[in-house]
């Protein structure tokens, strides 16, 4: 079967026929680091390599898990953060603008179909708007800054579908928080969860978000919909 996860893995490794256990090598269209996780993690990596990062125009720099900085540890880790923006040329710099996964939708660097890697657990966010998009660790990340690229297994998808509209006062939170009943924490095991219906097609960005957000709580990779 051909899932929304196989389709976006194909364009991105530009391999077809893709099946669930594949191990690919995907291109990387987007790169998302924040404060935290960012350049003070990747800067030692990186000189260590002796490189500098592969294309800065496909990398996003955002400021907001020490915002505001209120200890000289989070003062020294905002201007790090700042000067290795500056040091690699990276025009795409958020400072104090808000939470990561809402600063990149919010300034068009998600679109559909596109293949992305975030420094944050819940950069599934970015399946609400057709992309792949999933967290990586810091030293995964130097990899793809040093290189543009990653290795990854195709995973096998789970089809979430909802009909019907939501009763009043019922949200996408509360939509996971069932699944996560159902399925458990961790249910996921690494795979996409797809989801699908006239549930998710009447629902507003925000609460797609919310749904594509919160695949991690399921221990799934990536969080998608398409409507």
């Amino acid at each position: 079967m051909v899932t929304l996860a196989k389709k976006l893995l194909s364009t991105a490794s530009g391999q077809s026929k893709l099946k669930a256990g594949d191990i690919i090598i995907c291109d990387v269209d987007l790169a998302m680091i924040h404060d935290s996780g960012g350049p003070r993690r990747v800067k030692p990596i990186l000189e260590r390599l002796n490189r500098k990062v592969w294309d800065k125009n496909k990398i996003v720099v955002v400021t907001d898990h020490y915002v505001p900085a209120e200890s000289d540890e989070t003062r020294a880790i905002q201007a790090l953060t700042k000067k290795w923006v500056k040091d690699q040329s990276i025009e795409n710099f958020y400072d104090e603008q808000g939470i990561c996964h809402v600063v990149l939708p919010e300034r068009g660097h998600l679109t559909p179909g596109i293949f992305c890697v975030g420094g944050d657990s819940h950069s599934p966010t970015g399946g609400a708007f057709g992309a792949y998009m999933f967290g990586i660790g810091a030293t995964e990340m130097a990899g793809v800054l040093a290189t543009g690229s990653i290795w990854i297994q195709t995973p096998e998808t789970i089809l979430m579908s909802w009909e019907n509209q939501l009763p009043e006062y019922v949200t996408a939170k509360d939509m996971m928080l069932a699944m996560c009943g159902k399925i458990g924490m961790g249910g996921g095991r690494y795979q996409a969860i797809q989801y699908a219906g006239e549930t998710i097609r009447s629902l507003p960005m925000q609460e797609r978000m919310t749904l594509s957000n919160m695949a991690a709580e399921l221990g799934a990779q990536v969080g998608a919909n398409r409507s």
